[in-house]
């Protein structure tokens, strides 16, 4: 059992390097020193080796230094790792072109993070609602769903149902809440159908993760986005689907919405596009849509740059030849049996698909919060992540072994039967690991 004896400590060596992330980067996340990395594990720089649970938020789907996805990635930057904007790398045409191939999509234009693609596909479905739905000047209108992630760019926050004041004015005429003044919920068809019925002519598009990510990875009803799709078409909204966190395998199919037999009009891909190995992002839609995109609208300098091509070739290669999204499935049905079956203190509920999971929490502070449970996953040699207000994100590589994921499953199961009687956790409340 946990308790007060479990002292954590922090080594000099991690102190050192903590110390230069709180002296010289500003803003950015919890600043716990990992290298190296590699499949579905990951060192601190101690050498303390850790089962990997988060996949870096979704990046690494094929796991850390995939060799087949490295030595692609490095092939390309030895034979010229920038062609951009004036010019273009075969590469990029090599990519398009495989999605089209995986996808069917007519189009595909390449960004860099995933909350360049989600601006990018609001400024082409903008576009769209201007020209094509003749939605008069200045009254278009991207609707989004409450809780929502999309990026933390100002136009990305726009998107959300909650930011802070001191980043104001944001991006008008985007977000959950309808020009009418409806919030639109995730899951909830009938606030969509009451913002469309009321909205519908100055709305250009409803974006939406098929399940929700950084909200606790939040699935929706079942034959939730069906209904979504069939009220998009039948107000003439285009339908965009985010897939930077559930794509790609991740949720057990190669994008999410497949688990529906969907046809979203706009799909935003990130993350894991690039294998983990360098920032790749883009939108794909059909040419009806895209074709109204002009030379020079839609870009960034490290775009479709040969080393992220390369690698998303590759990646997309390993995604289908090693069956990725079956064995998100076989794994995720692996895991969730196992913690099931352990009859677990403090969780109430599991959610998501595949390997796209999270563990829901009962409301018990002080003792049993998400902070204090991956803290303590952490000190036993699992990594995960805090999602939400009560939940806990479990995602591991796809490419995990079922010895490795049971291993790092029975970890969990410690630490859900000890969290409560564990003294003080580092992290707990605040970001600095030193308190």
């Amino acid at each position: 059992m946990g308790s007060t004896e479990e002292i954590y400590e922090i080594s000099t060596k991690t102190q050192e390097v903590v110390d230069d992330y709180k002296n010289y980067i500003g803003g950015g996340f919890a600043p716990y020193p990992l290298l190296p990395t590699k499949g579905s594990k990951a060192w601190d720089v101690d050498g303390k080796e850790y089962i990997d649970f988060l996949s870096m938020y979704s990046v690494v789907n094929m796991g850390h230094g995939h060799p087949k996805i490295l030595a692609a990635a490095v092939e390309a930057m030895t034979e010229g790792a920038v062609v951009n904007l004036p010019f273009h790398s075969p590469y990029y045409g090599k990519l398009a072109k495989k999605l089209h191939d995986l996808f069917g999509y007519d189009k595909f234009v390449a960004m860099t993070s995933g909350a360049e693609a989600a601006d990018a596909a609001v400024k082409i479905a903008r576009k769209w609602g201007y020209i094509s739905k003749n939605i008069p000047e200045g009254k278009c209108h991207i609707l989004t769903a409450a809780s929502c992630y999309h990026g933390v760019t100002l136009s990305t926050v726009s998107l959300a149902s909650k930011k802070s004041s001191v980043f104001g004015p944001f991006v008008p005429n985007v977000g959950p809440t309808a020009p009418s003044g409806k919030v639109v919920a995730f899951g909830v068809i009938d606030d969509l159908r009451e913002a469309l019925e009321a909205d519908g002519e100055r709305i250009a598009a409803f974006m939406i993760e098929p399940i929700q990510g950084s909200a606790g990875i939040v699935a929706p009803p079942k034959g939730y986005l069906k209904e979504v799709a069939a009220l998009c078409q039948r107000h003439n909204v285009l339908f965009i689907v985010d897939e930077v966190q559930c794509g790609l395998g991740r949720a057990g199919t190669n994008l999410c919405h497949l688990r529906d037999d969907l046809r979203p009009d706009l799909v935003v891909l990130g993350k894991a596009l690039a294998g983990g190995m360098y920032p790749l992002s883009g939108v794909l839609g059909d040419d009806h849509i895209m074709v109204l995109l002009d030379p020079f609208e839609i870009g960034s300098t490290m775009a479709a740059n040969p080393v992220g091509c390369a690698a998303a070739l590759a990646a997309l290669d390993v995604l289908i030849d090693e069956n990725l999204s079956q064995r998100s499935n076989e794994l995720g049905d692996l895991l969730l049996s196992n913690l099931k079956a352990a009859n677990l203190p403090h969780i109430i509920d599991f959610d998501g698909a595949g390997l796209f999971m999270s563990l829901v929490l009962e409301d018990k502070p002080p003792k049993v919060t998400p902070r204090r449970i991956v803290s303590l996953l952490a000190q036993r040699g699992v990594l995960a992540s805090a999602a939400g207000l009560r939940r806990i994100r479990i995602c591991p590589p796809l490419t995990i072994s079922k010895e490795e994921l049971l291993k790092g499953a029975e970890v969990v199961i410690g630490v859900m039967r000890d969290i409560e009687g564990c003294g003080e956790l580092p992290a707990e409340v605040l970001v600095d690991v030193r308190h």
